[in-house]
């Protein structure tokens, strides 16, 4: 498993399937991951699930910059989680979505 420092995204290959990059290096097991965009709402949520469970994460506001310039709170997040959970919070998004 391969690993972009500016995408944050694990993935297999030798490039970086969202930035194209070739220079990538192998995946540490404490290295933050993309997961996925998530609304306010359910992020929020999730990251009490989570943190419950003891699962690190971070979610970083995202969304248009319209909102932005008028200091508005941005209406999604990414969220990102260790890579040594990142299969286990992929399968919690699945399960959610089923």
């Amino acid at each position: 498993m391969n690993f972009c420092e500016g995408c944050n995204l694990a993935f297999q290959g030798e490039r970086c399937p969202k930035c194209g990059r070739k220079k990538v290096r192998a995946v540490k097991e404490d290295d933050f991951c993309l997961v996925a965009q998530v609304d306010r709402i359910f992020g929020d949520n999730l990251k009490d699930y989570l943190e419950r469970e003891k699962i690190e994460c971070v979610l970083m506001p995202y969304g248009t910059g319209v909102k932005s310039q008028f200091a508005l709170p941005l209406e999604n997040y990414l969220l990102y989680v260790r890579y040594q959970n990142l299969d286990s919070v992929r399968q919690i998004l699945k399960d959610a979505n089923a």
